[in-house]
């Protein structure tokens, strides 16, 4: 990538996240509108329940880059998610990770993880993203733990 490519990008050009975003499509499904953000299940379920959290209110590359107020309305969003996906699916563990490599859009990957998954102990990026398990779930199984992830929102602390 050149570095006026990666400039574009910063600057939002062509923004994949930036609002307003589809609802559903061939990366994730809407699950709930926070404070400052809003949480998506991720079409990629080979680590059930992963989700994404991107921040809406404008374009922003990096966290240092928002406001003290927009930071923690983020991190309460972040904080709800993380709950709200740790409890929908049970997890064991918990991944939050915030790259903005790819796309230089503040949002945050959360990735629940299980004892024996096959990544159990090691990060879940361990090669580019066309080379990493992708595993889908068939619509009825998708609209039935986008339901149970907002349920579990629902429930709050």
């Amino acid at each position: 990538m050149s570095a006026q490519s990666w400039q574009e990008k910063v600057r939002g050009v062509q923004c994949p996240l930036c609002a307003p975003r589809p609802e559903s499509g061939p990366e994730w499904d809407f699950v709930a509108k926070l404070e400052a953000a809003s949480l998506y299940l991720a079409a990629n379920q080979t680590y059930r329940g992963q989700c994404l959290l991107i921040f809406d209110s404008r374009h922003v590359a990096r966290p240092d880059e928002l406001s003290a107020g927009e930071w923690e309305a983020l991190s309460r969003d972040l904080r709800e998610a993380a709950k709200a996906v740790v409890r929908a699916v049970r997890a064991d563990h918990l991944n939050l990770e915030s790259l903005g490599n790819v796309v230089p859009h503040v949002h945050w990957h959360v990735i629940p993880r299980f004892v024996g998954d096959a990544r159990w102990g090691a990060p879940v990026w361990t090669s580019e993203l066309a080379n990493m398990k992708d595993t889908r779930l068939e619509p009825r199984e998708r609209a039935e733990l986008v339901a149970r992830l907002r349920e579990a929102l629902a429930k709050g602390a």
